[in-house]
């Protein structure tokens, strides 16, 4: 059982503030100074809350060093509680799962989510490992230099991929497994061909500019027409597009690119057969690009797994639907044995 009486931690690899640490990276500090500069000037009350919203989540970062590269993470809860760790997905950060965080320490559960190299404020790998194996790997050196006990582990989109290739390499360190907006997707060549090019394209040389120039509601009209089926608060919607600014060019690329293989898509299926740990995938019925009829399919393949399907839900679960995003962690989590 989860103990709620345990005292709430903000653990030990770096002092609280970041900047105590001497590992808290330029991009965090930059965007630290921004928030603070914006702070002293004359704001609209909801702009002032909004902006004191996220420096209360800056002055919780953390930074670790994992193979190489300086990781950002938030550690959230009791120091004994069940250890689950949250995976973003792809050029996403740690803040899109914001909502999520406290709901659960809350309730006993060490919730630790953490940036991707290359993504929010994590440093960009010099060596552009941005490979689902490479990112697994972090996750697995995470869990060391922390000292987690076997683990849950939740993950969005792209960091399912990842958090399967992790349980299906360390099945020791997982407990269990909960993928929003993921599926069995087929390979194709021609759409391996042409996808990654037009998602750098799309992100990397359009949304990226266009929200540095301040207009983040032409990325928010991009999510709501394509991605999402409900419509998320401007304060969401801005800690959103953050992570189109923090995410390195190169990881935006590579790991798209890295998606497009056939070996990688393939394994998806192989992996989950082999995992015995419960898991659970939740599909949003109107997901354009990580459809529930693939996400069912995959759970076919799993021994232990169950499938929910979200009504009028779409790829943005994380933003469009956060408080069904916590009842079904705590729902879940609790029947695991």
């Amino acid at each position: 059982m989860v103990s709620s009486s345990s005292p709430i931690r903000h653990p030990a690899v770096s002092e609280p503030g970041a900047t105590n640490s001497g590992l808290a990276t330029a991009k965090y500090r930059d965007y630290q100074s921004e928030v603070s500069a914006k702070l002293t000037g004359r704001l609209s009350v909801r702009e002032r809350r909004r902006l004191e919203s996220e420096q209360r989540l800056l002055t919780r970062a953390r930074f670790i060093e994992l193979n190489g590269v300086v990781h950002h993470y938030i550690d959230a809860g009791p120091i004994d509680g069940e250890p689950l760790v949250l995976v973003h997905g792809w050029d996403c950060s740690s803040y899109w799962w914001h909502h999520i965080v406290d709901p659960l320490a809350a309730v006993g559960y060490r919730v630790i989510c953490y940036d991707l190299k290359g993504h929010g404020f994590s440093a960009s790998d010099p060596a552009q490992d941005y490979t689902v194996a490479g990112f697994s790997e972090d996750l697995y050196a995470l869990g060391e230099a922390l000292g987690l006990r076997p683990h849950h582990v939740a993950a969005f989109s792209l960091g399912a991929f990842i958090a399967l290739h992790y349980a299906d390499t360390h099945p020791e360190r997982v407990r269990s497994l909960v993928f929003f907006n993921f599926s069995l997707l087929t390979y194709n060549k021609l759409a391996s061909d042409l996808i990654p090019g037009m998602l750098d394209t799309v992100f990397n040389r359009i949304l990226r500019p266009i929200e540095r120039r301040g207009l983040w509601w032409i990325p928010y009209i991009y999510a709501l027409a394509v991605l999402s089926k409900n419509t998320a608060p401007v304060s969401d919607v801005k800690l959103a597009t953050l992570s189109l600014r923090c995410c390195a060019p190169e990881a935006v690329r590579v790991s798209a690119a890295q998606l497009a293989r056939r070996e990688v898509l393939e394994a998806v299926a192989t992996q989950m057969a082999r995992v015995t740990q419960p898991t659970l995938l939740v599909a949003g019925s109107g997901d354009p690009i990580m459809r529930p009829q693939g996400g069912r399919k995959l759970m076919q393949l799993a021994s232990n797994g169950q499938f929910l399907e979200v009504p009028r839900c779409g790829h943005l679960i994380l933003f469009e639907l956060p408080e069904q995003v916590i009842q079904i962690l705590r729902l879940f989590l609790r029947g695991v044995r």
